[in-house]
C-alpha cells in the first residue's frame, strides 16, 4: 500500500502517531483531515532517506530491540502486500525465534560454514553478550568482523541461540506486550502506519515509499520464493560457480546446489557477483522489462529489484489444475505481464485470457460453491450461475492494463447469453 492509500484508513490516533513524527510540537495539528492533509504535504519528508537512518538507527537500538525490529520489518517484507495485521505479524516472528533456536541445536546449523571463521567469530561474539548488552561500538565491532569473516546475518543469529542469548537472555521468546511496545514506537517514528480502519480488520503496513529504504538498512533484498526463482534462471554451472564463490561444496544437482545457497543465507548480490559481466547481460535478456546495459553491479540491481518485484504465491489446492489461476487472479485481470511470464505461468499472450477465465470458474465452483451454468453454442459470456430464486449472474472476463470501456460488441455477448439459455 502507498501512503496514499493508508490514510484514508486509518483514525485520529494512528494518524497523530505519523503526524507527531515529522512535524515540530508547536505546530497545529488539527482534525482527522487535517492530519491527513499534513501527511500528504509532508510525504516526502516520511519516506528521505536521511530521515529513516537517522530514526532507525539499529545500532542505537537495544539488542532485544534490534532483533524484535528486525524480525517485524523482515516479517511485513516477507509478506506481498507488505501488511499484516498485528496479531499475525506477532505470530509470524515468535515462529521465526523459534525457528532459529531449533535450528541454532541441529547439528547440521554450520554444516556449509566456514568453521575457523565461525570459530573466531563466536569466540568474540561470547565475550560482547557476556552483560546481554551490545554497546554501540561493540555493535559496530561486530559487524565488521562479521563481514570481514564472511559471517551470514543468519549464522550470526544462529550463533547468539547458540550461546543462549537469542532473541533475549535464556533464548527466551519475545511477548506481546514487547511486540506490542515496538510496533507502536515505528509508528511514532513514521515507519510503520496502523490501518484500523481497513474493511477486514486493523493491519500494520509498511507503506511502499518507506520499504526500499528499510530494505538497504535490513540488508533485505528478496523473498526466498523469489530467490528459489532467481535461481532456477541460472545454469547448474553458474550456481556452481556461486558455491565455489561462497567456498562451499560444489557438487549435487541444480536443485542440490540450489537449496544449498538457500540454506546458508547466501544473498542474492553474492550469487550474481560470481557471474561474469557478460552471463548477468544474458540474464537481463531473459526478464521481461529489465535493462540490459549497465556496470555490473548496476546489472546486479536491476536483476534483484525484478525478481524483488515478483509476487509469488503458494497454492492451496494442488489437486485440481484451476487453483493456480484462482491464485493469479489479480495478475490476470491486470495482465502483470512480468509476473505471469517469469514463473511460466503463460507463454503467451493468449495464455492469460484462458487463465483468467479457469481462475473466474474456480472461484464460483470451489469458492463459492455455486454450479456453473453449461452454455450452449460458441456465442455466449464466459460463465454464469444460478440462485434459488431463479436469478442468474453471468460473468467474462476481460483482463486490462488500463481503464476497462464497455463496448456494445461485450454487452451483445451476455445478450447472446440470454437468447440461448
Amino acid at each position: 500500500m502507498k501512503i496514499v492509500d493508508c490514510l484514508p484508513n486509518m483514525s485520529m490516533m494512528y494518524l497523530k502517531r505519523i503526524v507527531n513524527s515529522i512535524l515540530k510540537d508547536d505546530i497545529t495539528k488539527g482534525d482527522e483531515e487535517r492530519h491527513r492533509e499534513q501527511i500528504s504535504q509532508n510525504e516526502a519528508e516520511l519516506f528521505s532517506d536521511e530521515r529513516i537512518r537517522k530514526v532507525l538507527d539499529l545500532e542505537s537500538y537495544t539488542r532485544s530491540q534490534r532483533i524484535l525490529t528486525e524480525g517485524i520489518l523482515n516479517g511485513l517484507l516477507m509478506n506481498s502486500e507488505m501488511a499484516c495485521p498485528e496479531d499475525k505479524l506477532f505470530k509470524f516472528v515468535q515462529k521465526f525465534e523459534q525457528d532459529v533456536i531449533d535450528e541454532a541445536k541441529s547439528e547440521d546449523a554450520f554444516k556449509f560454514s566456514d568453521p575457523k571463521a565461525v570459530e573466531i567469530y563466536e569466540t568474540v561474539l561470547e565475550i560482547a553478550l557476556e552483560d546481554d548488552h551490545v554497546s554501540v561500538d561493540e555493535f559496530r565491532m561486530l559487524e565488521r568482523l562479521r563481514v570481514k569473516l564472511g559471517i551470514t546475518r543468519r549464522e550470526h543469529r544462529l550463533l547468539e541461540a547458540k550461546l543462549g542469548k537469542f532473541p533475549q537472555p535464556n533464548n527466551e521468546l519475545h511477548n506481546s506486550n514487547f511486540f506490542s511496545d515496538v510496533a507502536k514506537y515505528l509508528q511514532a517514528i513514521g515507519i510503520l502506519f496502523c490501518c484500523n480502519k481497513m474493511e477486514g480488520g486493523a493491519v500494520l503496513v509498511l507503506p511502499e515509499e518507506i520499504a526500499p529504504n528499510v530494505k538497504s538498512i535490513l540488508g533485505f533484498e528478496m523473498k526466498p520464493d523469489s530467490q528459489k526463482l532467481m535461481h532456477e534462471a541460472l545454469s547448474t554451472d553458474q550456481l556452481r560457480s556461486a558455491l565455489k564463490y561462497m567456498n562451499m561444496p560444489l557438487s549435487g544437482s541444480k536443485t542440490e546446489r540450489s537449496e544449498r545457497l538457500l540454506i546458508a543465507g547466501c544473498k542474492p548480490s553474492e550469487i550474481l557477483s560470481s557471474l561474469r559481466n557478460e552471463e548477468l547481460a544474458e540474464l537481463c535478456k531473459k526478464l521481461k522489462g529489465v535493462k540490459i546495459s549497465g556496470t555490473k553491479s548496476e546489472r546486479i540491481d536491476n536483476i534483484i529489484q525484478y525478481y524483488d518485484g515478483l509476487t509469488v504465491k503458494k497454492i492451496k489446492n494442488a489437486e485440481d489444475p484451476r487453483a493456480i489461476w484462482y491464485e493469479y487472479l489479480v495478475e490476470l485481470a491486470h495482465r502483470d505481464n512480468q509476473n505471469l511470464y517469469s514463473q511460466n505461468l503463460i507463454r503467451h499472450d493468449r495464455d492469460m485470457e484462458s487463465g483468467f477465465e479457469k481462475g473466474t470458474r474456480y472461484l464460483f465452483e470451489k469458492k463459492l460453491g455455486f454450479p456453473l451454468i453449461e452454455m450452449p453454442g460458441t456465442e455466449h459470456s464466459d460463465g454464469g450461475v444460478s440462485f434459488p430464486n431463479g436469478e442468474l449472474l453471468l460473468w467474462d472476463n476481460k483482463g486490462k492494463e488500463s481503464v476497462y470501456e464497455f463496448p456494445k460488441a461485450h454487452f451483445d455477448q451476455f445478450k447472446n447469453t440470454f437468447a440461448n439459455l
